[in-house]
């Protein structure tokens, strides 16, 4: 598992496009765990909200265009809260917000971890599983080493954009 781990973090970094490594990341993610969904949802500070940015295993056409306020639904719980959430039974939680358009009506157990870098939530990493069950010590950990990895990646992508736009400015 740690060699799929290492994997999926090398592979993610050589990805010069940050779409295309989230994309290789759920992907990926979702094959090693063995689950129905891997999702990531990123903050959008400004707006105070949390967009799908990437999902395999939900509604293709909802990513990018499905947002969560910060505290709304289990993703906005996750990150207002900077903790893990691993539920059996995701709807019957007080936080379960249903959006149709994304298409989870089948899914049962829910795993959100937050991608935080310096006490920052920067998005919410998640899968999910038809079945309804508690996921094992083992996929926690996992997702967030993961989490904790894609921080970083996303922190220096979120640099390099500050940095051409400087450079752009002063051209």
């Amino acid at each position: 598992m740690l060699t799929t781990l290492r994997q999926i973090i090398e592979q993610v970094l050589k990805e010069p496009q940050i779409d295309v490594a989230l994309n290789y990341l759920v992907k990926k993610t979702r094959e090693a765990l063995n689950v129905d969904c891997c999702s990531v949802y990123l903050a959008e500070e400004e707006r105070q909200r949390y967009r799908l940015i990437a999902t395999d295993g939900l509604s293709k056409e909802s990513v990018g265009k499905v947002v969560l306020r910060f505290g709304e639904g289990l993703v906005g719980l996750v990150g207002k809260t900077n903790e893990l959430l691993n539920l059996a039974d995701a709807k019957s939680h007080a936080n379960f917000k249903y959006i149709p358009e994304v298409g989870e009506e089948e899914f049962q157990s829910f795993l959100g971890v937050p991608i935080e870098k310096d006490g920052a939530v920067l998005g919410v990493l998640v899968i999910q599983q038809k079945e309804s069950r508690q996921f094992n010590e083992m996929e926690e950990s996992f997702l967030v080493t993961l989490a904790a990895q894609l921080a970083s990646i996303l922190y220096l992508s979120e640099l390099k954009e500050k940095k051409k736009t400087i450079i752009i400015k002063y051209l």
